[in-house]
């Protein structure tokens, strides 16, 4: 009996292979995690903001923003400080929060690597600090205003893929304490 299935088997695999059957294909790509954004408030950053998102879209295949035009869960708003810097977020879960944008910033820095570093929040990235360089998008302002280097180095891109590869969008950022620059 053994021998007749092992025979059947051969005979139904060389008739697939003769009629052009191949074996299944890879499995397929999964659909990256989307995070709905609105711009609804972001004034004059609205075209900065939306470079950032393709910036992070192209080089970070596992998240993607999505731009809505109805509130969302992500919001980001231009306002304007008296000392005028001091855009920051609010993060509500990784890809949910606000992005608050000072207008004086784009004064100083590059508003397209102003948008990316707050996206960069949004994302889960921390703050470097003082003396990180200028490849760092999350760098920030500790990088001087002469970088405007707005895409995330490797190491970057590395730490939000493996991110979303272990989280969702709205889990916790772990090291989010309630204000990042």
């Amino acid at each position: 009996m053994a021998r007749a299935l092992n025979l059947l088997s051969i005979t139904i695999l060389a008739c697939a292979t003769s009629m052009g059957v191949s074996a299944p294909a890879r499995a397929a790509v999964p659909e990256p995690e989307v995070i709905p954004i609105d711009l609804l408030l972001a004034g004059s950053y609205t075209d900065a903001v939306r470079d950032a998102m393709t910036i992070w879209n192209t080089t970070v295949p596992t998240i993607r923003f999505v731009e809505q035009d109805t509130p969302a869960a992500l919001r980001v708003k231009e306002y304007k400080t008296a000392n005028g810097t001091s855009s920051h977020v609010y993060i509500n879960g990784a890809g949910r929060g606000w992005v608050y944008l000072e207008v004086g910033d784009a004064e100083t820095y590059r508003p397209s690597r102003i948008a990316a570093h707050e996206l960069g929040h949004i994302l889960s990235l921390p703050d470097l600090g003082p003396d990180s360089p200028c490849v760092k998008v999350m760098s920030g302002a500790w990088a001087g205003p002469e970088c405007v280097n707005d895409h995330p180095d490797a190491e970057e891109i590395t730490a939000v893929t493996d991110f979303f590869a272990a989280n969702d969008v709205g889990d916790p950022v772990p090291w989010w304490g309630g204000f990042a620059r």
